[in-house]
C-alpha cells in the first residue's frame, strides 16, 4: 500500500493507520516512541510532524485534531471528522492571514513615521 514511501514514511504511516477516529488519536510523540520500539531507531517529535506533512502531501489520509484528551494524529474514517478538520485549518489559516496583514500594517505605519522624522531632521538641516 504505501509503496512510494520511504521505509521511516511507511513505518509512521503504519503506526498512525492504526488510529482510526478522533476518539482514537496518537500524538507525535507516541508516535516518536512506537517508531523507536518498531524501528529501534530515535526520531524527534518534530520530525515525525515533518514526515507526517510529507505523507498529507503524498496522498495519505491523515486527519488532526487538537482536542484534549484525543489530541493527536488519526487515519481518514469519518466525514464528519474530515469536515472538522478542515473547518479548523482554514478557520486558522485566516488567521494567521489576518494577523500577517495586521504586522505588515503596523511596520508600515512605524516606516511611515521614521520617513517623516527622517525627511523633517533633512529639511531642518538645510534650511
Amino acid at each position: 500500500m504505501f509503496t512510494n514511501l520511504s521505509p521511516e514514511e511507511a513505518t509512521i504511516a503504519y503506526i498512525i493507520k492504526a488510529y482510526k477516529s478522533f476518539d482514537n488519536t496518537i500524538t507525535q510523540y507516541d508516535i516518536a516512541d512506537e517508531y523507536m520500539i518498531r524501528q529501534g531507531i530515535e526520531i524527534t517529535p518534530r520530525r515525525v510532524r515533518r514526515i507526517i506533512e510529507s505523507l498529507i502531501e503524498k496522498g495519505l489520509p491523515i486527519l488532526s485534531s487538537p482536542h484534549y484528551p484525543h489530541a493527536g494524529y488519526c487515519w481518514f474514517t469519518y466525514d464528519s471528522e474530515r469536515i472538522e478538520c478542515i473547518n479548523r485549518l482554514r478557520r486558522k489559516a485566516a488567521k494567521i492571514f489576518i494577523r500577517a496583514r495586521r504586522i505588515n500594517r503596523n511596520c508600515m505605519a512605524v516606516r511611515d513615521k521614521r520617513e517623516k522624522i527622517e525627511q523633517k531632521e533633512l529639511f531642518e538641516m538645510n534650511s
